[in-house]
C-alpha cells in the first residue's frame, strides 16, 4: 500500500477499496455525502480541514515538549489535540462522565459523540500505549483492549481509540474471524507532512461515515466499505483453485517452450527431471506468490517503525503489487520480453538467505519455500512477460458473478484456509509431461487422490464445533496450573488427516488467544501479541499428517502465513508436519514387543477356515519365539533415546536462517539415527507379515 502512515489490519478493510477511494472511484465520495454544500469541491475541504489540523499539531507538539517525564498527557492530548481534530472531522464528541457497566465491570470509554447514537471514542494521553496497560496499575486493560471489548460486548459496531499519536478505527471482532482494525499514524503523517495519507483518514474516518444509530449501523458508509472488502475476499475461494491450476499450466509450458531453457528441456528428456518434480516446482513457485501477495496486502513485509524510503523502493520497484497492477494492462503481456520475470527473481531474493535485502531493512524469510534450490531449475530459466503476466492476472483478478464486474481479488481479507480450495481441487488431477512432435507439453490428467484418499475441504461450521469440543476443556485445565503459560505451550494438537491445515489453524488460534490474554493480561489482545503468540503455538503444539506430499507443502505454507512477524524468519516445520500414513502401521509402543496379535487372524467371509485355524496356531508359535528374543530392552533403549532426541531437536532456536539452517541439519541426523532405524525395521517386519499373513488367509499370492 502507498500510505506509510496507513495500517489495515485484519479484514476491516483492503487496499483496493483505499486505493479506489483516492482516486474517487468509490460511492459516497461527492460533497452532499460529507455533509458539504453539493456545490463544494471535496478536495478543496480537504486542504482546508488539512491547513487547520497542522496548526493544532504545532500547538499540540509545544504543549507536549513541557510535560513531565512521569506525565500521561491525558489532558493535553484530549484538549489541544483529539478533540479540534475530531471536530475538524465533523465530529461533536462530550466527553463522558462515568463508565459503562456490563456484567459487573466498569468500560470507562471516555468521549461519545451525542449525534451519532453514542459512538464511542476512547482517548488517552499521548505518553500512554494503546497495546499496554499503564504500568501504574490503575488500569485492568489496555486502551485497545477497553475498547475492542466494549465493542464486543454491546450493539455498537464501530469505535475509534487514539493517544494522540495513532488513531485506531475499531470494529466489533464477534462478528469477525480475527480482530481488525484501521491505523493511522498521526506523528508520522504530520511530522513528514503525509498529505495524501490524511486526504484518506478525511474521506474514510470523517463522521459522516460512521453509524448514525447502533440499529442502523449495516448503513453507514463504513461498514458498506467493509462489506465491499469482504465480498471481493470471500468470492475467490470458489474461483481461486481453477486460477492456480491455470496459472499452473501456463507457466509450466511457459517454462518448457521458452528458446533460453535448452538446458530444463534436456533434463527431462535424459529423465533428470520428471513430471512430479517438474509439478512441485510450479507448486512452490505459486505458494511463494501467494505467500507474497498476502503479506504484501497485510502490511507485513517491513516492521511497522521501518524507514520509509526503503518501503517506498521495495513496493515501487520489488513488490508483487506491482507486477499485479502491470498485469491489469494487457499491453504490457508482451511475450518479446522476459523483464518481469527477471525482475521477480530479483524479489524473491530479497528473501532468500543470501543477504539481498538486508540495506532495504528485509530479513531473510529462508526455509524450506524460499530458499534458494527450492524453485529447482526454474530459478535459472527464463520466461515471457505474456506468460508471467497473465499468470498474476489470473491470481489478481475475479469475474463478479452476481453483476458481471472485474474485481481485484482482496488477499489481506482473505482467511488462510482458503488456500484449502486449492488442495481441493489440485486432487482431481495428476501431472503430466508429454513429448508432442519434438515439443514438451505439460498439462494435467484425471487424478485418483481425491477418492482414494476421502480428501474434502473442511468447512468451518464443522471445525469450529470440533475445536469448541474437543480443545476448549484442555485450555480451561491448563490455565489452573501455577504456570498457565507453560501449561498452555505443553498442548499437543495433531491432525492425523490434516490436509491443507483448516483444523490445525484454528487450534492454533485457539491455543495462542489464550497464551496472548495470559501473557499481555489483557482480555482483547493486540495483533502483534496474537501473532506472537500464533508463532510459538505452532512452534510448540500443532503436529500434522498427510498422506499426500501436496497437502503437506500447502498446510506448511498455512501456517507460515499466520505466524508471519515482519523480520523473523519462517517457522522450522518439518518435524511436525509430517507426509505419511497415520492409519497404516503401529499405533502403540507395546506392539513392537507383542508381536501380531490372534485378532489379525479372526475368521473373515471370504476367508479360508482351515487355512485361518492354522496360521492362527503358526502365530502363537512364531510370537512366542518372537517374545523371546527379548526386543524389550533394546526397544525402550531406542524409545528413549529417540524421545529425548526429538526434544533436543525441538527446543533448538530458530531466530535466524542460520538457527534454522542448523535445525534443519540436526533434525536430518536425528532421523538417520540407529536409534529410529531400529525401530522402523522392526515396524515394517511387522507389517509385512501382517500383510502377507491376511494375503494367505484369503488364498492371494504374496
Amino acid at each position: 500500500m502507498r500510505y506509510p502512515s496507513i495500517r489495515i489490519e485484519g479484514s476491516i478493510l483492503s487496499s483496493d477499496i483505499i486505493d479506489a477511494i483516492e482516486r474517487e472511484e468509490k460511492g459516497f465520495q461527492k460533497a452532499k455525502d460529507f455533509g458539504l454544500d453539493a456545490s463544494a469541491k471535496v478536495k478543496d475541504e480537504i486542504a482546508s480541514t488539512w491547513a487547520d489540523a497542522r496548526d493544532q499539531w504545532r500547538i499540540f507538539s509545544r504543549k507536549v515538549e513541557t510535560l513531565k517525564d512521569n506525565a500521561t498527557g491525558t489532558t493535553e492530548t484530549r484538549n489541544f489535540w483529539m478533540t479540534p481534530l475530531l471536530g475538524l472531522l465533523g465530529y461533536n464528541i462530550e466527553l463522558a462522565t462515568k463508565g459503562e457497566e456490563i456484567n459487573g465491570k466498569n468500560y470507562p470509554i471516555s468521549h461519545r459523540d451525542t449525534r451519532r447514537g453514542e459512538f464511542p471514542i476512547h482517548i488517552v494521553g499521548c505518553n500512554e500505549s494503546l497495546d499496554k496497560r499503564r504500568v501504574d496499575g490503575t488500569k485492568r486493560m489496555s486502551p485497545h483492549a477497553l475498547a475492542q471489548e466494549y465493542l464486543n460486548l454491546t450493539e455498537h459496531l464501530y469505535a475509534v481509540v487514539s493517544n494522540g499519536r495513532l488513531l485506531r478505527l475499531l470494529r466489533d471482532s464477534t462478528r469477525l474471524v480475527k480482530l481488525s482494525f484501521l491505523e493511522f499514524d498521526l506523528d508520522r503523517m504530520f511530522e513528514e507532512e503525509l498529505f495524501a495519507d490524511f486526504a484518506i483518514l478525511f474521506r474514510l474516518l470523517h463522521a459522516s461515515r460512521m453509524p448514525v444509530a447502533q440499529e442502523s449501523a449495516a448503513e453507514s458508509v463504513i461498514e458498506i466499505y467493509h462489506q465491499d472488502a469482504l465480498d471481493s475476499g470471500s468470492r475467490i475461494r470458489a474461483g481461486l483453485s481453477s486460477a492456480v491450476e491455470k496459472s499452473i499450466k501456463s507457466l509450466a509450458n511457459g517454462f518448457l517452450k521458452h528458446p533460453a531453457n535448452q538446458s530444463l528441456r534436456q533434463s527431462i528428456s535424459s529423465g533428470k527431471i520428471d513430471s512430479k518434480t517438474y509439478y512441485q516446482w510450479q507448486l512452490r513457485l505459486i505458494y511463494r506468490l501467494l505467500f507474497l501477495m498476502v503479506i504484501e496486502e497485510r502490511d507485513l513485509i517491513f516492521a511497522p517503525k521501518s524507514e520509509r524510503r526503503n518501503r517506498d523502493i521495495y513496493y515501487s520497484y520489488y513488490g508483487i503489487s506491482r507486477l499485479r497492477k502491470l498485469s491489469e494492462h494487457r499491453h504490457f503481456a508482451d511475450r518479446s520480453y522476459q523483464d518481469a520475470w527477471q525482475g521477480l527473481r530479483h524479489t524473491f531474493l530479497l528473501f532468500e538467505d543470501r543477504g539481498h535485502g538486508k540495506k532495504l531493512g528485509i530479513a531473510p524469510l529462508a526455509g524450506e519455500l524460499f530458499e534458494h534450490k527450492a524453485l529447482g531449475q526454474l530459478a535459472d530459466c527464463e520466461l515471457d512477460n505474456e506468460v508471467l503476466l497473465t499468470c498474476l492476472r489470473n491470481l489478481s483478478l475475479f469475474t463478479n458473478p452476481i453483476n458481471g464486474q472485474t474485481m481485484r481479488v482482496n488477499y489481506a481479507a482473505l482467511n488462510v484456509e482458503e488456500f484449502g480450495s486449492v488442495y481441493e481441487g489440485l486432487l482431481e488431477y495428476d501431472p503430466q509431461i508429454l513429448d508432442v512432435e519434438g515439443s514438451f507439453e505439460f498439462s494435467f490428467v484425471a487424478g485418483d487422490d481425491r477418492a482414494s484418499s476421502g480428501s474434502h475441504y473442511t468447512p468451518d461450521e464443522l471445525v469450529q464445533p470440533l475445536i469448541k469440543h474437543s480443545l476448549d476443556y484442555i485450555i480451561a485445565d491448563k490455565l489452573k496450573e501455577p504456570n498457565p503459560e507453560k501449561a498452555l505451550l505443553s498442548i499437543t494438537v495433531c491432525d492425523v488427516a490434516c490436509g491443507s491445515g483448516h483444523i490445525l489453524l484454528n487450534a492454533a488460534r485457539r491455543i495462542a488467544t489464550e497464551l496472548a490474554i495470559v501473557r499481555t493480561g489483557d482480555d482483547q489482545p493486540t495483533p502483534t501479541a496474537f501473532r506472537a503468540a500464533v508463532r510459538d503455538v505452532i512452534r510448540n503444539c500443532i503436529y500434522g499428517v498427510d498422506l499426500n506430499p501436496l497437502a503437506v507443502e500447502l498446510c506448511k505454507v498455512s501456517l507460515w502465513l499466520e505466524a508471519h512477524i515482519p523480520g523473523e524468519p519462517l517457522n522450522f516445520l518439518d518435524h511436525h508436519i509430517k507426509c505419511g500414513n497415520a492409519i497404516v502401521g503401529l499405533a502403540h509402543r507395546e506392539e513392537l514387543q507383542r508381536g501380531i496379535p490372534d485378532e489379525a487372524f479372526a475368521t473373515l467371509p471370504d476367508d479360508d477356515k482351515e487355512v485361518a485355524a492354522e496360521l492362527r496356531k503358526k502365530n502363537k508359535a512364531e510370537r512366542q519365539g518372537y517374545q523371546s528374543l527379548d526386543f524389550a530392552g533394546r526397544r525402550t533403549e531406542d524409545l528413549n533415546a529417540l524421545q529425548s532426541g526429538f526434544a533436543a531437536v525441538a527446543k533448538l532456536p530458530e531466530n535466524t536462517p542460520e538457527e534454522i539452517s542448523n535445525k534443519q541439519k540436526e533434525y536430518n541426523k536425528f532421523r538417520a539415527g540407529a536409534h529410529l532405524q531400529n525401530l522402523k525395521t522392526l515396524a515394517d517386519c511387522q507389517r509385512a507379515l501382517k500383510t502377507s499373513h491376511r494375503k494367505a488367509l484369503q488364498n492371494q499370492p504374496l
